[in-house]
């Protein structure tokens, strides 16, 4: 049986950002039978639908560029396929492109995903003194499960800036552990934000495929150029945040 494996790059907003991960992947289930589209299955005793994505998206996070990957059985019309998923997407999904897979091409895997947030301008000026302080101690220790985290200087995929009243970060993605948003916030004394209403939005997901090469939405993952929270000292090329783990933690 003939396949075609497309990647899909699509935004997930306003009140589809409530919807869990397990309700997303329904979601384009049903999308692709209304849109006429076969998704294929995988064999055996409990088939299952052959769609995946890099990365789960927590409840209440915007994104405005998400990945999902997926096998379509037969041959496929890429340009009739986009006109009929796009009719079928349901208020908060915009699809942003849609690419067919050569053969053998490697799946899409995180290695860091963007974030902004707006704060208030005392939030603000909170982030900039605690960023200093972190520029000063040389890392970010976050405790999870028992265990230690420890965020150091060197990586450039780790970016954290504050321009204005607007947050915006970079966080790498390891197998051994990786900071979380909420942690970072937790870090720079703004854990309240989001209960107290504040949007969080992630903005980009850099990802490469199994051959290696690193790729985002619109540039390479090491574009975003480190910085400085606003009003602090300024953080040199060589020394934007960067996350590296003192031990093995779970997702």
């Amino acid at each position: 049986m003939t396949k075609t494996r497309v990647r899909i790059h699509f935004t997930k907003t306003d009140d589809l950002r409530w919807i869990s991960h397990r309700d997303l992947a329904r979601t384009w289930e049903r999308l692709l039978r209304r849109a006429g589209l076969n998704l294929a299955f995988s064999e055996g005793f409990h088939p299952k639908p052959k769609i995946s994505f890099p990365s789960a998206l927590a409840l209440g996070i915007v994104a405005l560029e998400e990945i999902v990957e997926m096998d379509l059985v037969g041959p496929v019309d890429v340009d009739q396929a986009r006109q009929s998923i796009e009719q079928q997407m349901p208020a908060g999904m915009q699809l942003l492109s849609l690419t067919e897979l050569p053969p053998g091409a490697g799946k899409a895997l995180m290695i860091a995903a963007s974030y902004e947030v707006q704060l208030s301008q005392a939030d603000a000026l909170t982030v900039r003194q605690q960023l200093e302080r972190l520029l000063a101690d040389g890392q970010i220790k976050v405790l999870r499960d028992g265990k230690t985290l420890i965020a150091t200087f060197g990586d450039p995929l780790l970016d954290i800036t504050c321009e204005g009243d607007v947050l915006r970060f970079t966080l790498p993605t390891t197998a051994a552990g990786s900071l979380r948003p909420s942690e970072l916030l937790e870090a720079l004394s703004i854990a309240h934000v989001l209960p107290e209403g504040a949007v969080l939005t992630r903005t980009r997901v850099h990802w490469t495929a199994h051959s290696g090469t690193a790729q985002s939405g619109t540039a390479q993952p090491g574009a975003a150029q480190p910085g400085a929270a606003s009003g602090s000292t300024a953080v040199p090329a060589d020394e934007s945040l960067s996350a590296t783990t003192s031990a093995e933690t779970t997702e």
